[in-house]
Formats: structure tokens, sequence, C-alpha cells
């Protein structure tokens, strides 16, 4: 099998996994998972895949994430214990690396705390949404953080500030590199509104984004990202008649066409057949290159 070599090396430390139930596309075969609930747990786990040569990934939530559907050969890292925790000091928020972004939304909002509401409809985590420097209605988790805790697979602990992060529009060095966020810290703001003003707005972008966004079908967010002062992606996927397409199991959303649904089992291939005919016809009718947001489990781009 394609994660035998993980589970014949430790049976112990590592169990079988379908990736399918850990993406919100429901895509995804087996792989050799493990949980780890702390960071010398973390550690020693990075140092045993070293010692036997096993890749491995770190996935939070599985948004933004497409998984093989004939599965993977590395280990796949789940966070629990420390790394599920957030808490607030003040208008301060430190959150672990796993932390729902959703709820870490929803306790501010709870607390009076402005500047995160934004994230109460994302799928995600505290360290996935640094990665992507997650982000909507023109707010972005990078305003807010003031401190990264990262672990680098040699084993040593970096500081990083929001500056030292390489934010940009949906990317952050972290794409680059193979370091592990363990921890985040943002700073929050006391608003002018009551806390039943900012349950109230939050209640508003759950409300917009089912609008405007298909939640009633497995996706995996937004597929591209806007091109540098160009017309947003699901207007030049729209305008090509896209909509509704359909590649085996996948179809552009008819609802936003910057999303590709699951109709009932697609795979991984119909998907990226998809998003390649989708850029294609992009490009060639408008000399647009579209770059992906979703990326294929264990991929740099």
């Amino acid at each position: 099998m394609i994660y035998d070599k993980a589970i014949n090396t430790d049976p112990d430390r590592f169990h079988v996994i379908e990736l399918a139930e850990y993406t919100t596309w429901g895509i995804g075969g087996p792989a050799a998972s493990i949980t780890v609930n702390s960071e010398e747990e973390l550690t020693g786990t990075l140092e045993f895949l070293a010692e036997n040569s096993l890749q491995w990934v770190v996935l939070g939530k599985g948004s933004n994430t497409l998984a093989p559907t004939e599965g993977w050969h590395g280990v796949v890292i789940l966070s629990g214990g420390e790394f599920a925790d957030f808490s607030f000091n003040g208008n301060v928020l430190t959150a672990g690396g796993g932390a729902h972004l959703p709820s870490m939304s929803g306790a501010a909002c709870s607390l009076g705390l402005t500047g995160l509401v934004f994230a109460v409809g994302i799928p995600g985590t505290a360290g996935g949404a640094v990665f992507m420097n997650a982000g909507a209605y023109g707010s972005s988790v990078s305003e807010l953080v003031r401190e990264v805790k990262v672990l680098h697979p040699q084993g040593s602990i970096e500081y990083l500030t929001g500056e030292d992060c390489g934010f940009g529009y949906r990317t952050s060095r972290f794409q680059t590199d193979d370091s592990i966020i363990l921890k985040v810290v943002m700073k929050l703001s006391y608003g002018p509104g009551s806390r039943d003003d900012l349950r109230r707005n939050a209640r508003d972008i759950l409300r917009l984004r089912r609008e405007k966004f298909p939640l009633h079908a497995p996706n995996a967010g937004s597929v591209f990202r806007r091109p540098d002062n160009g017309p947003p992606p699901g207007k030049l996927i729209e305008d090509r008649g896209l909509k509704g397409f359909r590649m085996g199991g996948a179809m552009v959303s008819p609802t936003h066409a910057n999303f590709i649904e699951n109709t009932g089992g697609a795979t991984s291939s119909d998907v990226m057949q998809l998003i390649e005919l989708v850029a294609r016809r992009v490009r060639e009718a408008t000399g647009i290159t579209l770059k992906r947001e979703i990326r294929r489990l264990g991929e740099r781009i």
C-alpha cells in the first residue's frame, strides 16, 4: 500500500486515515497519520520522520487543499492538545497553530473585540490563516499578527514579527519554507459598537457567504488568486461561459465561478483537469495567467 513505509516503521505511532474525511473537498485516499498535542511531541515526531526518511505535511482543517484520490505516501501530522487552544489577555489573542479560526472570531466578537470578525466564516486554523494570509471583505490576518512562533524541521525555534512573515495577497514566507507555525499572537481592538453589534455583523457576514458562495457543496474555497490589477477570477471564468462546466465529478460552481464543487465522487484528477482547462480558456481569451490558490497536499507553489 502507498502508506506501508510509515505504518511498517512504527505501527504503534501511526494510524491510517482517509484524506477525504480531513479535507473540505471530500477528496483523498489513505495516508499514514499522527496527532501531536505538544511541542515536545512534534519535535520528537519530526526527528523520527527525518531518521526514517519519511515525507510529512501538517494538515489543519483541510480547506484549500486537494489530496490525491489514490492516497499519499507520506505522513500527515494533525494538531491537537495545546495546538488547538486559544486565549485572550485583554485585546491580545494567543492561539495555537491548530486553533479553529471561526471559533476565535466568534469568541472575539463576544468579548467586544474587533478586527477578526471577517474570519467568522472562513474554515481553517490560526496557522493556516497565517500561512495563506487569509482575508475577506477588505481585511486580512496580516493586519493583526504581532508574533508567530515557528519550529524549523532541524529543531530550532524562532519568533517572527508580522513584518518578518513576508505577507502579501494570500501569501506568506511559510509557503516556501518548511517551518511549522506553533503559535500566533494577534492584537485586536475594542470597537465602538456593542458586543451585540459585533455578533450582528458576524451573522451578516455568514449570511452573505451563504448567498455568494456554494456552501451547500463540498469545495475548497477560491481556486485562483486574484490577478495583479486584473478582474476577479470568478468574472474571468464566468465570462468564458464556464459556470456549470463539468469534468467527471468536478464542476465549476454555478453559484460562484471561482469555486469548484465536488458533485459526488470527484477525483483529484477530475479537479486538476478542470483547473487546467479553466486556466487555459482564460489565458487564451484574455492573456491573463491565473495562479492557483488551492494547493495539492504537500505541494509548494
